[in-house]
């Protein structure tokens, strides 16, 4: 599998690059901000909430 340099914006075989020896290998991505666990577990009340509000409605 080849790397990608987007200063050269060619494919290198190696980790660095031939031909402006930038640094090829992939960074490790970091932690999941607070902001957006904050709104997956907003989205999961409301859902949670709607799905309730369905099944009230039809029992009704």
């Amino acid at each position: 599998m080849s790397n990608w340099c987007d200063v050269c914006e060619i494919a290198q075989p190696d980790d660095i690059c031939e031909s402006c020896g930038a640094d090829l290998t992939p960074s490790e991505p970091g932690p999941v901000p607070w902001r957006w666990r904050l709104f997956i577990v907003a989205t999961i009340i409301y859902l949670i909430w709607r799905i309730y509000q369905l099944i009230s409605w039809l029992l009704h």
